[in-house]
């Protein structure tokens, strides 16, 4: 809590609390009939309420002040937690590097040794990859050979009705008639 927040509460509290002597003096000498008596306490008793709002503004301003410094402060623990999270991922990433140069080096150093001994790159006894490899198949080949050429090397006649399995009708073409399609 800031000080001009507890001085503000301290002093408005206080200026609250003094401000029924005068008016109970105020309200007797209004009884007695002396108005001189009972100016000069309702005069006290509004310096005394004058104070007290000016102690409250000091409350506000020191609350003012209480919120600005939060703020700044949690800006901060968010800066250092972003800090600290940046200054992490550095050092994973760091780690992750390091890890995969030791793999580089640790299977370098294996070929060298199987270049050592002796062992035959085809050797079945020898250790797989590590990674997953992809071989296309003979019919593979031949059907994207044929997907990548026109469709008029693959024998369609323009025009040509077709059953369907796919077989052209002969029949259709000779006539040179129409084929009902209605469904």
């Amino acid at each position: 809590m800031n000080a001009k927040t507890m001085e503000g509460l301290a002093g408005a509290s206080a200026s609250v609390r003094m401000i029924s002597t005068p008016m109970n003096i105020a309200k007797e000498a209004e009884r007695k009939g002396d108005m001189d008596k009972m100016q000069r306490a309702l005069n006290y008793a509004s310096g005394l309420a004058e104070q007290a709002g000016e102690y409250s503004e000091k409350t506000s301003q020191g609350m003012k002040l209480d919120a600005k410094e939060a703020q700044e402060q949690k800006k901060q623990q968010q800066e250092e937690l972003i800090e600290k999270q940046r200054t992490k991922r550095k050092e994973q990433e760091e780690a992750q590097k390091a890890k995969q140069e030791e793999a580089i080096e640790a299977s370098r150093a294996e070929g060298d040794k199987d270049a050592k001994e002796g062992t035959p790159i085809g050797d079945k006894g020898a250790k797989e990859p590590s990674f997953d490899t992809a071989q296309i198949s003979e019919e593979g080949i031949k059907f994207q050979a044929l997907s990548q050429t026109p469709s008029a090397s693959l024998g369609e006649q323009p025009g040509a009705a077709y059953t369907p399995s796919g077989e052209v009708q002969e029949a259709a073409l000779e006539a040179g008639g129409a084929i009902d399609v209605s469904v």
